[in-house]
């Protein structure tokens, strides 16, 4: 990729990407913790309020599209606005979640969780440009590592925080402390001034006719297209567990609620873990080895889970699955800056392969939700 010439990077010590990695990684956190949400009160929102597997589903899949929609016109604007883009991204997190806590039926919910989506479908989309620019190219894989931490300490969060806060208030409790917790990442992160300087590229870059020209580089890229099927493969496999695993395990397995909900929060964990030793294991062995061992590893475990006995190792293999499933993930995104001609063309990149990634995964938590509706498993028809 070229550098524009006499453009530094606007942080130089390793201790101030740190940081930066870090503010990033919370704004992830949140776009984890919204994603995360709906399995803590699934079966309020059937018991009380009547909604089908199907409608539970689909809210995730709400969810997941406008997070992919929003993937590809963040990761274009990123290359203009750079990060002040995360402030529009944490907005959309407090508003979403305002309007699904203060509703009272599916429309409310469709309309906050797309509003979620939108907010979350912008985090990384934005970060990688802006870690391309910010920092020098040796210490963009450590921040990498430091960033993807956020998916699996969000999903931490939302399962094991979240359930004391259902039981003591209900939906409406858990999706107002989400709203909450957005203002104050989102104040935080605009805090800092890397992520309010707008990038520095070559006159006209960023122009509109900039802009589309960059897209149109990036939608004839290979590498960048491959890297978006490879994004595409692993979110379908992921979200489908992450939406679906406790209803699972507690209809096939016969687990608990509450031992099926924690299961998915050990889930996080092990992304946690997966991401920055991906990072380390992509720095010794290189990027590809990583990325297609990770994604046979997660498609042959995710297999398992539906045939494996007892709770035990099924609740074992999801948890592998979600390890390999983070494993490859700062590998793919690092190949990102790689793949392309000019740095203008770092977001639509990014964007792309948000946008790829989560429009593959689109379908998934509705179809599975279909399945279980056929079973009769749906109490709200």
């Amino acid at each position: 990729m070229e550098q524009p010439e006499d453009r530094g990077p606007i942080v130089k010590t390793r201790a101030g990407a740190d940081v930066l990695a870090g503010s990033l990684m919370f704004v992830f956190i949140m776009s984890a913790v919204t994603l995360s949400l709906l399995p803590v009160v699934t079966n309020q929102l059937r018991i009380e309020l009547g909604l089908t597997d199907a409608q539970i589903g689909l809210l995730t899949s709400v969810f997941m599209g406008f997070y992919g929609a929003s993937g590809i016109l963040s990761g274009i604007g990123a290359s203009r606005w750079g990060g002040r883009l995360l402030g529009v991204s944490c907005g959309c997190f407090v508003l979403g979640s305002l309007v699904f806590g203060l509703s009272g039926g599916f429309e409310g919910f469709i309309v906050g969780r797309a509003l979620q989506g939108i907010g979350g479908g912008m985090v990384i989309a934005t970060s990688i440009p802006v870690l391309a620019h910010a920092l020098p190219p040796a210490r963009v894989g450590r921040a990498l590592g430091i960033l993807g931490c956020g998916f699996g300490l969000g999903s931490m969060v939302a399962l094991f925080v979240m359930p004391a806060i259902q039981s003591a208030g209900g939906y409406r409790a858990v999706f107002l402390t989400t709203a909450g917790l957005g203002a104050v990442v989102g104040a935080a992160v605009l805090s800092q001034k890397a992520l309010r300087v707008r990038p520095q590229h070559a006159e006209g870059a960023t122009s509109l006719k900039g802009l589309i020209v960059s897209l149109g580089a990036v939608l004839t890229n290979r590498r960048a297209l491959i890297l978006g099927l490879t994004n595409a493969a692993g979110l379908a496999l992921g979200v489908g567990a992450l939406a679906w695993t406790p209803s699972f395990l507690q209809d096939v397995h016969g687990a608990s609620e509450a031992t099926s909900v924690y299961v998915i929060a050990g889930l996080g964990a092990a992304q946690v873990i997966g991401n920055p030793l991906g990072a380390v294991a992509a720095n010794r062995w290189g990027k590809l080895g990583v990325i297609v061992g990770g994604m046979i590893a997660i498609l042959v475990t995710t297999v398992v889970v539906g045939v494996v006995p007892g709770i035990p190792l099924a609740a074992a293999m999801v948890i592998v699955a979600a390890f390999f499933g983070m494993f490859f993930f700062p590998a793919m995104l690092a190949c990102l800056p790689e793949v392309v001609a000019k740095p203008e063309q770092v977001g639509p990149a990014t964007g792309l392969n948000t946008s790829m990634g989560f429009v593959g995964s689109l379908m998934a938590p509705w179809l599975f939700g279909l399945i279980l509706d056929s079973g009769g498993r749906s109490k709200g028809s």
